[in-house]
């Protein structure tokens, strides 16, 4: 996923301020730690929370990005 189909992602999501997804350039950063390392099956709750407070975000936040950045249920997509 380019920055671009991210940024219209995120310019078209009507969600309240604690249900918004994550800035472009945090997103990035989020992606580039969950593509390498996690896959959806193996990234539980806890990590979840752990990863929403290092980068300050809401942890309904980083749930709709993680359903954004999901391929197929078996991968993370590196925006990039």
């Amino acid at each position: 996923m380019t920055i671009n189909d991210y940024l219209a992602i995120y310019v078209n999501d009507k969600s309240d301020q604690y249900h918004h997804l994550p800035a472009p350039s945090v997103a990035q950063k989020i992606t580039s730690i969950l593509s390498g390392r996690f896959t959806p099956k193996t990234f539980d709750q806890n990590r979840k929370e752990m990863l929403a407070d290092k980068f300050e975000v809401t942890d309904a936040g980083l749930e709709k990005l993680l359903e954004v950045i999901t391929i197929d249920d078996k991968s993370f997509e590196k925006i990039k």
